[in-house]
């Protein structure tokens, strides 16, 4: 089958996954907030926000399945890096969207059981700009639920922006980075298109909203600690603060 041929190689990408998160594990301290322990066995769609370039990495190393991101298409240039891509499971999307080929690719990986990854602000974003501010974003990921009929399961990452800082690198810095998985919400099938899409569009932003308000409280973060540009948390002198431990990752 073409979906299967292109869908990656499994052994290596859960491999270079046990490695990353050894790797990341060095020099960062991670947090998880979960508000399930048990996600659907079958497919769904992962959204969250958006801060940096070690997002994707993280991410797919601490959630509880594999994650098939969608990745910009630029990463796709190189033959490399596009090897990389799609060894990884990965597929390309354009960031201007109307890429009805990575909805296809998209619609394909959920048919055989796969969890697919979508940052839905088309780009790193931090301030004003960003999901954790209810800043607007790429509506895809609902029409891809409704086609889909599968269950979108936000999620929130603070913290990776620090890791742009190469002395944050170093073991004894253990930058800490907070997770938030929420909980799987459902499409609405059985209303119009257009209707279902604004009704999950909404549920999943005041999610994402709820889960960063939760991530502030429960481990006392301050604003420093909420996304910054790459440029500010390179200037950026950071020490690293006792916190409220929760549940490690």
């Amino acid at each position: 089958m073409p979906i299967k041929k292109e869908s990656g190689n499994r052994a290596f990408s859960y491999v270079c996954r046990y490695l990353v998160r050894l790797i990341f594990s060095w020099s960062c301290r991670v947090r998880r907030l979960r508000k399930t322990q048990a996600y659907p066995s079958g497919p769904f769609i992962v959204v969250a926000n958006h801060i940096s370039h070690f997002d994707p990495p993280m991410l797919g190393s601490w959630f509880p399945r594999y994650i098939d991101w969608m990745a910009m298409e630029e990463l796709y240039s190189n033959r490399w890096s596009a090897w990389l891509m799609r060894s990884l499971c990965a597929f390309p999307v354009k960031r201007l969207g109307g890429d009805f080929g990575s909805v296809r690719a998209a619609l394909g990986r959920l048919k055989i059981g796969r969890v697919v990854g979508i940052f839905p602000e088309g780009g790193i974003r931090a301030g004003p700009g960003s999901i954790l501010e209810d800043a607007p974003v790429w509506t895809g990921f609902a029409g891809l639920s409704i086609l889909s009929d599968q269950p979108v399961v936000p999620c929130v990452i603070v913290g990776t922006d620090r890791l742009y800082r190469p002395r944050n690198w170093l073991p004894f810095r253990r930058v800490p980075i907070w997770m938030g998985f929420g909980e799987p919400i459902k499409p609405q099938t059985d209303l119009p298109r257009e209707e279902a899409q604004t009704i999950l569009v909404d549920e999943v932003r005041r999610s994402l909203l709820a889960l960063r308000g939760e991530l502030v409280r429960y481990y006392g973060l301050d604003p420093s600690d909420l996304p910054q540009t790459p440029q500010h948390r390179k200037r950026e002198n950071f020490v690293p603060k006792n916190r409220k431990r929760g549940s490690a990752g």
